[in-house]
């Protein structure tokens, strides 16, 4: 059974660090390219990124008058079929309505 978590740092370079300290990422050599992934056959990582609210103000024309509010840090969802390692259980949070979920 698999178990979906959602997860909020601080920032983008804060859940990069977490996510590698845990084993979740991996590092291509030939591009220097970094991937972050759980391990194999366990599930699977949703990088969210930043989050606006739907607050932003447009003229009659269509016009951004007022941008949308950005929502505090930077969020990304986790699949599991097995336990979330320890290390990312302090940035677990519990949305009423999530931004996004696996189907």
């Amino acid at each position: 059974m698999y178990t979906q978590y959602f997860l909020r740092f601080t920032s983008k370079e804060e859940a990069e660090q977490k996510l590698t300290e845990v084993g979740y990422s991996s590092t291509n050599p030939e591009t220097d390219e970094t991937y972050y992934h759980t391990p194999p056959h366990t599930g699977d990582i949703d990088i969210i990124g930043d989050i606006y609210s739907n607050d932003a103000v447009y003229d009659e024309e269509g016009n951004l008058v007022t941008p949308a509010t950005k929502l505090d840090g930077y969020h990304l969802n986790i699949i599991l079929n097995v336990e979330l390692p320890e290390a990312l259980n302090e940035y677990l949070v519990h949305p009423e309505l999530p931004y996004r979920v696996f189907a």
